[in-house]
This record gives C-alpha cells, structure tokens and sequence, in this order.
C-alpha cells in the first residue's frame, strides 16, 4: 500500500502512469478506429480531424497556453479568471456555430468539424488549465476519459457498420467526459467577476505568439494530410498514411509525459536539471521503440489493423525518424513559453512550417504518401535540432547531458523504487 502511495505521490510515475494508460487505452481504440473504418473510410475521417484540429488550435486564442505564464505573477483567483474567459469563450462559439451551420443547410462535413472543434476548443483550456492546477486528479481525469473512449469505440465497433459520422460521435463523447470530470473542480460561485474583466485582454495579447507557434506545430503535423487530398491521392493511400502518423504521435506521448510535469515545474522555475533528465530517458526510450518498429513492425501493424494496413509501414518508419527529433521541441518548448522566450519558440517553428509546406509541394506529386513523410521528416529535424541547440546556448547545457541515459540516472530510479517499497 505504501509502495503504491509514494509512487502516486511522485509527479514523473504519476505521469507515466497517466501516460501509460493514455497510450494503451489509446492504441486499443486506434486498433479498433482503423479496423472499424477501412483505409478508405479512415481517409475520410483523418481529412476532416485535420481541419478540426488546426481551427482549434487558432480559435482557442492560446488562453490555456499562457496560464502558467500568469500564475507566475500570483493574481488572485488566477484560475477562476482563466475558466471564466474559457467559457465566455465557449458560450459564444456555439451561438456563432449554429448561426453558421443554419447558413449552410447543416452540410455534414461542416457540421462535423464545426462540433468537433467547438467542443475541443473548450476541451483543452479546461485541461490543461487544470493540468498545472490540479496535477493529480488531472492524470485520473485523463485514464477514465481514455477509458470512456475506447469502450464508446467498442460499441461502435461490434453494433454499427462503418460510419464517419459515428466515428467522430465517439470522439465527441470522448471531450465532453473530459469536460464532465473537471466541473466538480471549480467553484462556480468565483466566477464571472466584475475584476476579472481587466485581465481578459492582455491575456488574449499574450497567448497571440503561443497561439500562432502552436498554430505553426500543428501545421506541421496535419498540413501533409490535407496537401495530400488536395493533390488528389486518394483517400485510401491517405488512411494508409494517417496510421503512421497516428503510430507517431503515440510515440510522442512519451516525451509528452515529461512535458506534462515540466508545464507545472516551469510555472514555478525554470527546472533545468529536470529538463535535462526528461530529454535523456525520452531519447532513449524513443530510440529503443524505433529499434523494435523497424525490425517488427511490418507483421505488427498488419495483425493489429488488418492487412490492407500492411502498406503503412514504410511510411511508419520514416515518419519515426522525425520523431526523435521532435522531442526536444515538447519538452525544451514549454520551458521557452514560460521563461518568456516565445518569439524565439515562434521563429523555430515558423521556419520548421515552411520547409515543410515547401517539401510536400515539391514531394508529393512525385512520391505520394512516401514524399509526403519525407517532407515531415525534414521539417521535424530541423525544428528539433533548432530547439536543441538553442536551449544549450542559454542555459549553458551539455550535449552529452541531454541526449542519453547515464549510469546516475539509472541509479536514482533504482533508489526511488527501493525508497518506494519500504
């Protein structure tokens, strides 16, 4: 019992925890996604999640971005003015959806990404919000709506036959139970105060940079998706392409792991020597899951996703190398946001955006869903390695000391789990 206690006590095994089972519970609705959908279908799908994503990004405003930002100058109340601008925000996006969409007939494929995006957009303030606020119940939060996630996908899966629609109906469920698990945190009687008008505008101000830089990384992530439908590659190659993309970004949830507990340690100081431990045990995690991709990967992918998968694979592997590179970008990224280095985060990721789009263009004509990863590849890398170098000439870092693990690092968790059972 004690032994569980401290290890739920500790913020990195609480983050592997919560991470774990995001990514378990994650890759098992994935499985399931891919399966129930088709190649084809999962196209579709991977098209319109794209354009869902990249509104969010620009109409969330970057408020939740900046949070950590203002908790670092001990307002009063910081939280309540944060959730109360968050749903003003949330409260007139739906008045100016339904405006639109009675415009439009309700188009379906409009009114999918318009419901999609309005409801994530309040999602992730409210997340990560919370994430700095209330790191612990935040990680349970996260395993019951991963969980609520995959059992929504299961149902879909044994008792509909394929249908976008009902794909992106489980992914709604998925943001509103998120939603649903933070309301018993807030305080309703503090918010929507007179005083916390003052704030909201230099707020806005200041999550404009963070916005357009996180703009920028989702351009890279998501902008190959929709140059590739409109090069006219069908939907079926795409869906192909969108499983090595989805296995990427799953790969990312390990650095994501550490960048959840540097976004709590920035808002407080700037934790250089946690940083540094975080990069070294995700780098080498990293390179040990590419080992395994590499040699195993192909049968793999075909046993979990069925064989008209199978062609994903060489688009995985290369996407993979990308994604080393992008792992100083999660972690070393949150620390140049709160140690007020945003424009220098925004120029890193602008350039990173234009290789990219410039490399798709070029690429895909010519070599389809394989140029398509190429050009992410080459985008990623030079971000990454831009972010690195960066952070080693301002808080004076060592190479040697970011990029492996060491024999100290090794020992210090053996003598955390021996401390932890005792």
């Amino acid at each position: 019992m004690n032994y569980c206690k401290r290890l739920l006590n500790n913020e990195y095994c609480l983050a592997f925890i919560k991470k774990g089972a995001n990514i378990v519970l994650g890759f098992l609705t994935l499985i399931f996604l891919n399966r129930y959908l088709g190649t084809t279908l999962k196209g579709e799908y991977t098209y319109i999640l794209n354009y869902t994503s990249i509104i969010s990004i620009i109409f969330q405003l970057g408020i939740s971005t900046v949070y950590a930002k203002f908790k670092r100058k001990n307002i009063d109340d910081c939280y309540y003015i944060f959730i109360t601008l968050s749903i003003i925000q949330f409260l007139l996006y739906i008045i100016v959806s339904i405006i639109i969409l009675m415009l439009n007939g309700f188009d379906k494929t409009l009114s999918l990404i318009i419901c999609v995006s309005v409801i994530s957009i309040f999602t992730t303030q409210v997340r990560y919000i919370n994430l700095i606020e209330h790191y612990k119940y935040n990680s349970y939060a996260v395993i019951i709506m991963s969980l609520i996630n995959f059992l929504a996908m299961i149902l879909v899966y044994f008792l509909f036959s394929p249908n976008v629609v009902l794909a992106f109906i489980v992914l709604i469920i998925k943001d509103l139970a998120i939603i649903s698990l933070f309301l018993p945190k807030i305080n309703f009687k503090k918010l929507f105060k007179k005083r916390y008008v003052r704030y909201y505008w230099p707020i806005l101000v200041a999550g404009f940079v963070p916005m357009l830089a996180n703009l920028l990384i989702i351009l890279n992530y998501k902008i190959d998706i929709i140059m590739l439908e409109g090069m006219n590659v069908d939907f079926s190659s795409i869906g192909l392409y969108s499983v090595g993309l989805s296995l990427a970004e799953y790969i990312w949830l390990i650095p994501e792991i550490f960048k959840d507990v540097m976004q709590k340690k920035t808002s407080q100081n700037n934790s250089i020597s946690s940083i540094n431990f975080s990069l070294r045990i995700s780098s080498t995690i990293v390179v040990i899951i590419y080992l395994f991709l590499v040699l195993l990967g192909k049968p793999v992918i075909s046993i979990l996703f069925g064989n008209e998968y199978t062609g994903a694979y060489l688009v995985t592997v290369i996407l993979f190398i990308g994604v080393y590179s992008m792992i100083y970008y999660k972690i070393i990224g949150t620390l140049f946001i709160a140690d007020n280095k945003s424009n220098q985060y925004f120029i890193i990721l602008l350039i990173g955006t234009i290789l990219n789009v410039g490399a798709n263009y070029y690429l895909i004509p010519k070599f389809g869903i394989i140029g398509a990863a190429s050009a992410s590849v080459v985008s990623y890398s030079i971000i990454g390695i831009l972010f690195l170098i960066m952070y080693m000439k301002y808080y004076n870092v060592k190479l040697k000391n970011i990029v492996i693990i060491n024999k100290n690092d090794i020992r210090l968790i053996k003598n955390f789990l021996k401390k932890s059972n005792k």
